[in-house]
């Protein structure tokens, strides 16, 4: 078992419906060409690339004349979704999936939690339903986001400067909290992103920095700590899930062990080898379109038996 049909679906999102097609995305409705655009470097949008799937807006109410045999359902506003999903695709094994917090409703998710054969959400080391007061699923799955290494290398892989990008900008609420106090103590030229809005001029910005710092507290999430590690840049600081994966010893928010951990990073050229080696190493096991095409196709397995 090489491949699936394969598809996400979501009634959380304004996006609409996609497809891919040797990574290359295409709106569902009118096959415009749309992989320029920011889907191919997100994280949870990546997921139809594993496997030439789709991704369905749900709101839209047009949906693919496929086969399914695995859809991921992140449906968290209306549950009356999971029964259309059912009725259209009576064939499919179908997972409820984690897409969003900041508008957790709770009912519906344990609802959805409760009538999939399975649940998955993206972060390793987070109590994911104790955290957010969740019932426990009977078939529990962490299914990491997945990440084209290859595409963020080739488009923004490049020479690193001696500088450090100071990465405090707010984002659902979330923000840094002791940057502008570290990189007072520090002897680095500091870059900030004053361009246009967008993730790929975002990456731009910061791809050329030997170090990006962050000092957010929040534990979810940390795909910025993934595209560092693919592109050699050294994140330091911040609790998010994937940072506390590819780079352990430079997690927290103190401002004297953060500095002190930059000072032995710059003093210590094997030291730091050592940390963006193990970054992209743990990174390609974890978050690449292989290991989390692996994962899907376990799940898949066990799901059905190996059948």
């Amino acid at each position: 078992m090489n491949n699936i049909k394969f598809a996400v679906a979501t009634d959380n999102s304004a996006e609409p419906s996609y497809y891919c097609k040797d990574n290359k995305f295409y709106r569902s409705e009118t096959n415009q060409d749309v992989t320029t655009t920011d889907l191919p470097y997100s994280a949870f949008w990546t997921y139809p690339a594993l496997f030439d799937g789709h991704f369905i807006n749900l709101t839209n109410n047009v949906y693919p004349d496929e086969q399914f045999d695995l859809i991921f359902a992140a449906i968290e506003c209306n549950p009356e979704y999971l029964h259309v999903l059912k009725k259209l695709y009576p064939n499919a094994v179908i997972v409820g999936m984690y897409k969003e917090i900041w508008n957790n409703n709770e009912s519906v998710r344990n609802y959805i939690i409760r009538n999939t054969e399975a649940y998955i959400q993206p972060y390793p080391t987070i109590d994911f339903y104790h955290l957010h007061g969740l019932e426990q699923p009977k078939n529990a799955y962490v299914i990491t986001h997945p990440i084209n290494h290859k595409l963020l290398q080739e488009k923004y892989g490049t020479k690193k400067d001696e500088t450090i990008f100071n990465y405090n900008r707010k984002v659902a609420g979330r923000h840094s909290t002791n940057n502008d106090e570290i990189l007072k103590q520090i002897d680095l030229e500091v870059v900030n992103h004053n361009g246009e809005k967008g993730l790929q001029p975002f990456i731009k910005s910061w791809s050329r920095c030997k170090y990006l710092l962050s000092t957010d507290k929040a534990t979810m999430g940390g795909i910025q700590s993934v595209q560092c590690a693919v592109l050699n840049t050294i994140m330091v600081g911040g609790n998010n899930d994937n940072h506390k994966i590819l780079f352990p010893e430079l997690t927290g928010t103190d401002v004297n062990q953060l500095v002190a951990k930059i000072k032995q990073l710059e003093s210590d050229s094997e030291y730091r080898n050592q940390v963006q080696s193990y970054a992209y190493e743990t990174c390609m096991n974890t978050f690449s379109y292989n290991a989390v095409r692996l994962q899907i196709l376990n799940l898949y397995k066990e799901l059905t038996n190996g059948n």
